[in-house]
């Protein structure tokens, strides 16, 4: 099964690659091709994906699948595969308005043809990110993937280990000491818990956020035990691919404010990055994520 989508310029499919390491640990890079394990009806399909575009300028990603394990309904697949690599997100408008502010227009030059891959679900989004509320990244993605390589299912390729996150139902069925790994709060986990039991009891439905508008998602998203603005932006952002500003809550976004638009170390005022941000209008969203991309790679260089 092979998929061609073709994606709307701006973009670049390494760079799309290469910088998702600082949000996502559920897929692997290797040899230029991205591969991601999807859920897809009862059985599990290993994607990879390529970029297939020609000199000419025509952009185009081929996706096939690599290995299945069990019954594949290759039309979720389809959806999943479409819905993770976002290619018809058009950053066009953005980068227009980049271009009226310096320090913003060297970070889109920096990061030219940037997207960000979304997750499958709306519940692995707002698990992810409840993992990472108040955590440095890098203990957050330590336990993002015990948790994925514990209770998700995988596939071997090719003597490669693959695993996909954890349906809501799996995750349920644990108790507070099973999540002890995590290294979150106890307040945390039991909020997590709460959440994955709504959704496999069904009194909650996450994945009907798709067919909302994202103030439909937000309103929903705050009214969750242990949601708050940010934790509902950045769920939105990588479930839905609208980018809300996350807010100055974030503190690697109120030192990206001091060092790149004021050349100072130390961190930005919550007003004083608040304010920043809303000059951008309707593109707070995209600059807040780019100059929090922009931070990440310089903290956490690629080795």
């Amino acid at each position: 099964m092979k998929f061609e989508l073709f994606p709307r310029a701006p973009f670049d499919f390494a760079r799309t690659a290469t910088c998702s390491r600082l949000y996502a640990i559920n897929h692997q890079v290797s040899d230029g091709a991205l591969f991601r394990l999807f859920h897809a009806g009862d059985g599990l399909a290993l994607v990879r994906v390529t970029d297939a575009s020609s000199g000419a300028g025509s952009l185009l990603v081929r996706a096939e699948v690599a290995a299945t394990q069990g019954n594949v309904d290759e039309m979720q697949l389809a959806q999943a595969v479409y819905r993770w690599l976002d290619v018809e997100h058009s950053l066009a408008a953005f980068y227009d308005l980049a271009a009226g502010d310096p320090a913003l227009h060297l970070i889109v030059h920096t990061l030219h043809g940037l997207h960000m891959l979304r997750t499958p679900s709306v519940f692995e989004a707002l698990m992810v990110t409840m993992i990472e509320q108040q955590i440095a990244l890098s203990a957050a993605q330590k336990a993002e993937r015990w948790l994925t390589e514990t209770y998700g299912d995988h596939l071997v390729h090719r003597g490669v280990r693959y695993s996909v996150f954890p349906k809501p139902h799996v995750i349920a069925a644990l108790d507070e000491a099973a999540l002890t790994p995590l290294k979150i709060t106890f307040v945390r986990v039991r909020r997590m818990l709460a959440i994955a039991r709504a959704v496999a009891e069904g009194s909650l439905d996450l994945e009907g956020l798709h067919t909302r508008n994202h103030d439909e998602a937000y309103a929903a998203l705050l009214a969750l035990n242990g949601v708050g603005h940010w934790t509902a932006a950045w769920t939105i952002i990588r479930a839905l691919g609208k980018y809300l500003y996350v807010g100055s809550a974030d503190v690697a976004l109120r030192a990206a404010v001091n060092q790149y638009w004021h050349e100072q170390p130390g961190r930005a005022s919550r007003e004083m990055t608040d304010a920043h941000f809303a000059q951008y209008g309707e593109f707070a969203g995209e600059a807040c994520v780019y100059t929090l991309i922009a931070l990440g790679l310089e903290r956490y260089p690629l080795s």
